[in-house]
């Protein structure tokens, strides 16, 4: 008997995933919290701290892989959900700090000559491209990635 063709039944996404959002989402506002206690600066520590969430990340959806392969986009929606989590958090961020600074050369500074742009417009473009490949690559895969 090959038990190897058997289909198995599609996982629940919402009890895989919503805890890693949440999870995700608590651990993003407490790098914030840290910041803003840190005059709003983007420092070694928020580095340091985003860097331990990306790793805690590439941890879970290791540990997650069997469960995550049940679910049609599975990979792709927790990626997408890391990605909003995380630049999100960054880009709301600047955004108060730039409205807090009003008009005029302070707010340009804050998001071109600090390390704000590094958070926010570099992180974005460059981790945005990569959920894109993994995005069409997912599409093209009809959402099952195996």
């Amino acid at each position: 008997m090959d038990t190897n063709a058997l289909p198995q039944a599609p996982a629940n996404a919402r009890s895989i995933l919503l805890p890693y959002t949440l999870v995700l989402v608590t651990a993003m506002l407490l790098i914030q919290i840290g910041i803003a206690l840190n005059d709003g600066a983007v420092g070694l520590l928020a580095g340091i701290l985003t860097a331990a969430v990306a790793a805690g990340t590439a941890a879970w959806m290791w540990r997650s892989y069997r469960r995550l392969i049940r679910v049609r986009f599975g990979f792709a929606v927790a990626h997408a959900i890391a990605f909003v989590t995380v630049t999100t958090s960054f880009n709301l961020h600047a955004a108060f700090l730039v409205f807090a600074a009003g008009s005029g050369t302070e707010a340009a500074d804050i998001l071109l000559g600090s390390p704000w742009f590094g958070a926010t417009v570099l992180m974005s473009a460059a981790w945005g491209m990569g959920l894109l490949v993994h995005l069409a690559g997912s599409v093209l895969g009809r959402g099952w990635e195996d």
